[in-house]
């Protein structure tokens, strides 16, 4: 009965930390498009590359990436899991080619260990927090 409740408690707490880690991601993204729009005549002085549309566009699909799968998290949608794994794959992927390809050198070395951060909180999110079993509703809980 122990390992019972002690298994619920650690579902339980696995569940909200990943909805935290979920909502952190939504609002860095959104934060981004936030922040490009706001500061959007500087950035078009300054000549940054790429252009401040790059920064909005990127930061306006994390954020609703993220926020859809926060969504599908709270309703416990069959394919949360899946969908998470996806977005964290696809996010990976573009931060490294962000700051390989498209970003300059120098900044690829100074942003280095935070993009080494990134990847190992989005392959704890996707591996380690978020488990299929727990969006599988049972018999009881569909009726209910």
């Amino acid at each position: 009965m122990k390992n019972v409740v002690k298994k619920k408690k650690r579902a339980l707490r696995r569940y909200w930390i990943s909805a935290f880690f979920l909502f952190l991601y939504a609002l860095i993204g959104w934060l981004r498009l936030q922040q490009t729009l706001l500061y959007w005549y500087y950035f078009l002085e300054l000549g940054l590359w790429p252009h401040p549309l790059y920064f909005a566009v990127s930061g306006g699909i994390i954020g609703a990436g993220y926020n859809l799968a926060l969504i599908f998290h709270f309703a416990r949608f069959k394919y949360t899991a899946q969908y998470i794994r996806f977005l964290g794959i696809l996010l990976i992927l573009w931060i490294w080619v962000d700051r390989i390809w498209i970003g300059i050198r120098d900044t690829f070395i100074s942003l280095l260990p935070i993009t080494i951060i990134i990847t190992s909180c989005t392959i704890g999110l996707d591996l380690l927090l978020v488990r299929k079993i727990e969006y599988i509703k049972k018999k009881s809980q569909e009726h209910a």
